[in-house]
């Protein structure tokens, strides 16, 4: 047995209280516990019990699918304090093969029990043939994601099949004919840069088609990485009619804007691209009513090489999972916009309702000890020149991370 004292609970208010864990289980929280059989006493004075991540939006790097990339993966999210992720299915090779995957999914269960899988409802470059999305469901994936701006027979054909198959669908919204060759936000930063702007418009009309089908579907869906206010606002919208729909919005898009692409920074090149600095603030406001169900990391690493090279050729993606929570603390928290106890429903309670998982995303007792000891008041200097956060301070740091059972 473990007995955490003195430890202030993301999601339990102020109050100080013990945390008793016994093989890997929440047993007790409480006033004063006495556990003279423990084997570890961690004082947590000053620290902060944060429930352990779920990151529903992870992909792995150069969204090359390999046992190291799995592998560093892997033990990336676990010092992190991850708990759960969904690995995107944006992978080379793509999981479309029925051995293929049934393998794949015995060596996840044995080796990455923390990660989900999530299978592309379509299965070639050219956009125009459905996976065997029927077979992959039946072997034990529950979770079907793509883009938005694909034919409008097959995505109503994917959500016909959601419905049948009772799987949650993850949904990209974007429109790549109306982006235009963009490569960052349209906005007074691309026009300055010279560079070609990505539209809102895109995004935005994109939601709502996709709202509507869900509706009349009533497939619960997870729009992913919304940059905009009215994207925002059109799935709160639709969740009054349908309650199964979820608005995710990153870290970075409630952290950063449009200016962090300054000097044609490739580091700061995702996608969605960073929008401006009043889209930043709508979003935050947005936040701030509740009409955001979660955050993601939106970890998508790129190698140097698909970095350092003309912004327009850099591959999107940033290397983000290690510093999530410092960053959540550091512009949300820490910023005054939230408290700990939203923060750890947006990153750990939510998410983990949206996949379905049981004692899982709360400190609570009969939870999996899955917990984060995190240090408020230490602050480092973000050095690495490959982060869009560069010469930034942030706040807080993982003291350790406790891997619990569910």
């Amino acid at each position: 047995m473990v007995l955490i004292k003195n430890a202030t609970i993301a999601g339990m208010g102020a109050q100080r209280h013990d945390i008793l864990i016994h093989e890997g289980v929440i047993q007790r929280i409480g006033k004063d516990i006495d556990c003279g059989a423990c084997f570890e006493v961690v004082d947590a004075e000053g620290l902060v019990v944060f429930p352990g991540i779920v990151d529903l939006n992870v992909r792995i790097r150069d969204d090359i699918l390999s046992i190291p990339n799995l592998e560093q993966l892997y033990a990336d999210a676990k010092n992190a304090g991850i708990a759960r992720f969904v690995l995107s299915p944006r992978v080379t090779p793509l999981m479309e093969n029925q051995t293929f995957q049934a393998l794949l999914s015995g060596r996840l269960q044995e080796d990455f029990p923390r990660m989900h899988l999530a299978i592309k409802a379509l299965r070639d470059e050219a956009r125009t043939k459905l996976n065997h999305i029927a077979t992959l469901v039946k072997n034990g994936i529950d979770i079907v994601q793509e883009n938005s701006d694909i034919n409008g027979n097959l995505l109503r054909r994917i959500y016909e099949y959601s419905k049948m198959h009772r799987n949650l669908f993850f949904v990209f919204c974007e429109n790549q004919i109306l982006n235009d060759s963009g490569v960052m936000n349209e906005g007074e930063v691309s026009f300055r840069l010279g560079l070609p702007g990505i539209s809102k418009i895109g995004e935005i009309s994109e939601t709502a088609k996709v709202a509507q089908m869900s509706m009349h579907y009533e497939v619960p869906t997870l729009f992913q990485a919304l940059s905009t206010r009215r994207a925002v606002n059109l799935v709160a919208d639709a969740k009054k009619r349908f309650s199964r729909l979820y608005a995710e919005v990153s870290i970075h898009h409630l952290a950063l804007d449009e200016r962090a692409c300054d000097g044609f920074n490739t580091y700061a090149k995702l996608n969605p691209p960073l929008r401006s600095p009043q889209d930043r603030e709508e979003l935050i406001a947005k936040l701030k009513e509740a009409k955001i169900d979660l955050l993601t990391a939106l970890h998508s690493p790129k190698s140097v090489i698909h970095k350092d090279v003309a912004f327009a050729e850099a591959k999107y993606g940033i290397d983000a999972i290690a510093d999530y929570l410092p960053l959540a603390y550091t512009y949300l928290v820490r910023a005054g916009h939230i408290g700990w106890d939203r923060l750890a429903e947006l990153m750990a309670e939510r998410p983990a309702e949206i996949l379905g998982l049981e004692k899982i995303g709360k400190v609570a007792e009969g939870y999996a000890a899955n917990l984060i000891l995190f240090d408020p008041a230490a602050e480092r200097r973000v050095e690495e020149k490959s982060s869009p956060y560069h010469g930034s301070m942030l706040c807080g740091e993982i003291v350790r991370v406790f891997d619990g059972q569910a």
